[in-house]
């Protein structure tokens, strides 16, 4: 019988950051919050940095006070960003952790960071590898923005992930797919060509009743009391939970134990 004490130890999961890109309003704060839970639910070691200054999202479901949590910037100027996002590798680094970070829709500031710190370079040097997490409608100039960003080439190593949100969907007929003019794109088949990871991120049709009261889609989830203090229809209810199975079953299809935090 093979002595146990002897046995060699399991290897353990390099930690990775995540880094969100794509326009404001694009879902992406919301595909942060998911990955976050997701990667939590699993038990791994995970912070969530908040550095969008217009939309608090990701600090009010993690708060810096928390176990997951970090500080937010103070302001969006680039120096104030650059230290914040010094410090908060920096904590990533030192507690082995791995790293959500949503710089908001300021693309100026996530890609001029990029450029400047040399980041794909860094983080795989500091064995945080990168997964960077790039989210776009189905509009042409969404995706127009998005494409400029990764063809740029400023972000740089590690895997690139792209979210297709049909939650912004302009269109109110759910019966054709929004995305069918991208999907024979030729700049989607180059990016796919090259190694990116297209996910399809479902729209969440109650959304606008779960914020009436004042709720998140996990508040929602978890079936919580609204600010009139009643719960919600139960059909918003069902609607959260069967929107954020769906999404977990797409990245899982994809891959997402890979290239999550």
């Amino acid at each position: 019988m093979a002595d146990a004490s002897k046995a060699p130890p399991t290897p353990t999961r390099s930690p990775r950051a995540l880094w969100r890109i794509g326009r404001g309003r694009s879902g992406g704060s919301l595909g942060c919050a998911v990955i976050a839970r997701h990667a939590i639910g699993l038990g791994h070691k995970v912070l969530v940095a908040d550095g969008d200054i217009n939309n608090p999202m990701l600090s009010r479901l993690y708060p810096p006070e928390g176990a997951h949590g970090v500080g937010r910037p103070k302001n969006a100027t680039l120096e104030t960003c650059k230290v914040w996002l010094a410090d908060t590798l920096a904590k990533a680094l030192e507690q082995h952790a791995s790293v959500v970070i949503d710089m908001g829709g300021g693309d100026r500031i996530s890609e001029e960071l990029a450029a400047e710190s040399d980041l794909g370079h860094f983080l795989a040097a500091s064995n945080l590898i990168p997964t960077y997490a790039y989210f776009t409608g189905p509009e042409r100039d969404d995706f127009e923005h998005m494409h400029r960003i990764w063809a740029s080439g400023a972000f740089q190593g590690g895997t690139s992930v792209l979210f297709l949100n049909a939650g912004l969907q302009r269109n109110a007929s759910r019966a054709v797919d929004p995305f069918a003019w991208l999907r024979e794109d030729p700049r989607l088949l180059a990016m796919l060509k090259a190694g990116v990871i297209p996910i399809d991120m479902p729209a969440l049709t109650s959304m606008k009743y779960i914020e009436e009261e004042g709720l998140s889609v996990f508040d929602a989830i978890d079936n919580k009391a609204g600010r009139s203090g009643r719960h919600l229809n139960p059909l918003w209810v069902h609607m959260a939970q069967k929107w954020l199975k769906d999404f977990t079953h797409n990245l899982d299809e994809e891959g997402a134990a890979e290239w999550m935090p």
